[in-house]
């Protein structure tokens, strides 16, 4: 049992009306620099450490600069999009940027701090700093992961305001034993409306939480700062509860919610101080599963109750027929049937949650990712069914799955745009490939496949030579329709989200060219970055005394506009034409349907979704 904290669930009535939260405020814009400057990090091994630092993690100055000044390094060095991340943010429509003026502000603000008593607040410091490149990729963690907190709900934001979607249930079901608010169900049940969070407008605490996330667009901003509203691992409460202003039945309720943390907190070297100051207990009752891969906190979606992102579009009987399958480490990663509406209402449904797998697993074993989309598809195929692929939660993964999962829906005797890379040119990512190439004495390198590891180690070291930031862009064959399924013919319904990135934005990009699909839904993320990594050459950043790491992007993807002229394909675009013409790096792939999640979503566990996408394929409103 967790220690319960001296205060108890309070409730009181209010008769004020609702009020509509506020958009999140993007990362602040580094400001633009005169001119030449010395270095923030010059002298940064002659500072000196107040006295009274003794051995406290990441109070002394020096220390903190010298890692401010590696990061920044780091991404000079690694970073695809710094030279040219000005002009895709000013494309994007957002303010003026200066990357390298950026990382010496983060600098100088580790200069201004003599003695930092909390060490998670320069992690805070430092998040804020690479979350302002607007990158969904550029991810910056502790490699000693920090502990998370938690409130025991989960929030999602429905027509521009934000309601409680979940709960807890192991924790909702303790808090009900000690708690004086007899509704206490009542008020944490899906569909209630959040106003205010420790007396702030819950739009302006949003606004706040979302300077410490990286995305690549303000609509994965602000999914991720809602996340945040209830669970996380930075920017810590600094009382052991939160003030939670309701909505309920029209009448304004405040309700008391104790945080909680996980349970490493407490011995934790960089969190057990926070721990000793706010009181925050440390639970068991709320699952706190670590994701290895990811080197963060996930939560488990069968510990919560109500309505969760993961969520099919189905009713309830129907997505319990879907056969689930799980990735190699074990979590949720598609789930595949056929679903009959009615007798003239039929289609497959396919939702894939991630790309990032090798393998998928079932009751029936273990099988490759590819072929068991393959034997779905092609049992669609025979039946003569259309397609509805949910992409709305799909994180990303393999750039191969993206490719391989549009030519299975490629119609017979079509061709369709493929997709192009672009790598920064330096020596790190030239060993990544010449490490993917074949042993010497081997086969030859292919001459058909652009990104061919040695073609591709190549390109990089003709680029180093003539002294470019990188390769020339590499571009895909046109797309054929896959031998195993052996053309798709029925319709295919997309659903997107601004929670699809990366690989995900590129099967949404790559379906919009070519037409082949009608995308439903909300813009992807806009998250056109690639880490590019090999055995023992990770595209993560560990500084040499493991207290920062950060996910460095090294390449950019991009999707063709077009075929090839008289097929013949183009092997000279420069990368100002890749920038200005095929990354989608914030640039978000828009829907042809355009839909955001109503109550009706909420409410009914996604019903306005399953509406939309069975007008779009029979017709009707």
């Amino acid at each position: 049992m967790p220690t319960l904290p001296t205060f108890l669930l309070l409730a009181a009535l209010s008769a004020s009306a609702a009020a509509p939260s506020a958009a999140p405020v993007p990362p602040a814009p580094a400001p633009v620099a005169a001119g030449p400057a010395a270095s923030p990090c010059d002298g940064a091994w002659s500072l000196t450490d107040a006295p009274e630092c003794g051995d406290a993690p990441l109070c002394g100055q020096r220390q903190r600069v010298e890692l401010a000044c590696q990061v920044r390094d780091a991404l000079e060095k690694r970073y695809v999009f710094l030279p040219v991340k000005a002009q895709l943010l000013s494309r994007a429509g957002g303010p003026r940027f200066d990357a390298r003026r950026a990382l010496d502000a983060c600098v100088e603000g580790e200069r201004a701090v003599a003695r930092e008593d909390d060490p998670t607040r320069f992690y805070d410091r430092m998040r804020q700093c690479v979350a302002s490149f607007q990158d969904g990729h550029l991810e910056l963690s502790a490699p000693a992961r920090l502990p998370q907190v938690a409130l025991g709900i989960g929030l999602r934001r429905v027509e521009g305001r934000v309601y409680i979607a979940n709960v807890e249930r192991k924790l909702v079901a303790y808090l009900r034993t000690i708690s004086a608010v007899r509704d206490l169900d009542e008020l944490l049940a899906p569909g209630t409306e959040v106003l205010a969070v420790d007396g702030r407008p819950v739009g302006e605490v949003l606004g706040e939480l979302a300077r410490y996330i990286p995305a690549s667009s303000d609509g994965a901003r602000l999914e991720r700062a809602v996340d945040a509203l209830t669970r996380r691992d930075f920017d810590y409460p600094q009382r052991h509860a939160a003030t939670l202003v309701l909505s309920l039945g029209g009448k304004r309720r405040t309700l008391e919610l104790p945080w909680w943390a996980s349970p490493d907190a407490e011995s934790h070297v960089m969190t057990q101080a926070w721990i000793r100051r706010t009181g925050v207990a440390t639970t068991e009752l709320l699952d706190w599963r670590y994701d290895q891969g990811r080197n963060s906190w996930d939560r488990d979606a069968g510990s919560a109750q109500g309505w969760l992102r993961t969520d099919a579009i189905l009713g309830a009987r129907d997505a319990a027929s879907l056969r689930e399958y799980t990735d190699d480490a074990g979590r949720p990663a598609a789930r595949l049937g056929e679903v009959v509406r009615r007798r003239d209402r039929a289609f497959c449904y396919a939702q894939l949650l991630t790309f990032h797998t090798e393998n998928l697993s079932s009751a029936e074993g273990r099988q490759p990712f590819t072929a068991v989309l393959q034997g779905f598809l092609k049992q669609c195929k025979d039946k003569q069914l259309d397609l509805v692929l949910d992409l709305r939660q799909n994180g990303g993964g393999y750039i191969s799955h993206s490719s391989a999962l549009v030519a299975m829906l490629g119609e017979g005797q079509k061709a369709y745009p493929g997709g192009a890379l672009l790598v920064r040119a330096n020596t790190l990512n030239q060993l990544v490939y010449q490490q993917r190439a074949p042993m010497l004495g081997g086969l030859p390198a292919r001459t058909d496949d652009a990104f061919e590891p040695r073609r591709v180690a190549e390109a990089i070291g003709a680029a180093r030579r003539a002294h470019q930031d990188y390769t020339p862009t590499l571009l895909e064959h046109p797309v054929h329709a896959d031998g195993v399924v052996g053309g798709y013919d029925g319709k295919v319904v997309a659903l997107t989200a601004p929670t699809c990135m990366s690989a995900c934005d590129r099967v949404a990009a790559l379906l919009r060219a070519s037409g082949r699909a009608v995308l439903v839904g909300e813009p992807t993320e806009g998250a056109g970055g690639s880490q590019q990594e090999a055995q023992n050459l990770a595209a993560r950043w560990t500084d040499p005394e493991g207290l920062v790491a950060v996910s460095i992007p090294n390449a950019a993807m991009g999707v063709q506009a077009g075929l090839p002229v008289d097929g013949v394909r183009r092997t000279d675009l420069a990368a100002a034409e890749f920038f200005s013409g095929l990354s989608f790096e914030n640039r978000p792939v828009e829907p042809d349907v355009p839909y955001s999640p109503t109550l009706r979503d909420l409410a009914g566990h996604n019903r306005g979704w399953l509406e939309r996408v069975e007008a779009v394929l029979f017709g009707g409103r």
